[in-house]
């Protein structure tokens, strides 16, 4: 029984969804790219996918590319192989290009004061809505809630006055490293 072609903007869209969640590659993404292209979707079936999997493993890319591209070839040819790897590949290209923008500000011209600030802006509700969560947890002591603000406001402060992301994140990730390593005590 031959399948329904399956539209290329749908193609477009669950590897789309695929290359903006998963993370670790082959091995973090398969059991994801099985859910959404045997379960949700229906496309292929789970011995085709594996099939897929172990032919990906001979080809000359990396693995999770290669199997993007087995699965849109077999629901829509090569059209639908480079759908695939394009949608899978865009997400992650574009967070490249910006991580790249942000180590080199003169590319962004007059824009970067603008759009760090606003990154900044978002990791500080981020800190706030982290710290609110830790800080609900039951059984904390008043020592550790008092570190917490305290991390929780230098981290912020650092951001809003001026501290490089980069180095704001560091500090942030070494002040909670330090906080967990205090509570396993």
């Amino acid at each position: 029984m031959q399948k329904e072609p399956v539209p290329l903007l749908a193609i477009a869209q669950s590897f789309l969804r695929l290359g903006s969640t998963v993370f670790g590659g082959m091995w973090g993404g398969t059991s994801q790219l099985e859910r959404e292209l045997v379960q949700r979707r229906g496309w292929v079936t789970t011995e085709e996918l594996h099939i897929h999997l172990v032919a990906s493993t001979l080809m000359p890319s990396t693995r999770f590319v290669g199997l993007a591209g087995l699965v849109g070839f077999q629901m829509r040819g090569w059209v639908g192989s480079v759908v695939a790897v394009a949608s899978l590949l865009l997400p992650s290209s574009l967070m490249i290009l910006l991580c790249a923008a942000l180590v080199n500000p003169h590319a962004l011209g007059d824009r970067f004061p603008v759009l760090q600030r606003a990154l900044g802006i978002a990791i500080v509700a981020i800190l706030a809505g982290n710290a609110y969560q830790q800080l609900q947890r039951p059984g904390l002591s008043g020592l550790r809630w008092v570190r917490g603000i305290a991390v929780t406001l230098a981290v912020a402060a650092g951001i809003v006055y001026g501290v490089p992301l980069v180095v704001a994140a560091v500090g942030g990730l070494v002040a909670g490293w330090w906080l967990v390593q205090t509570d396993s005590r």
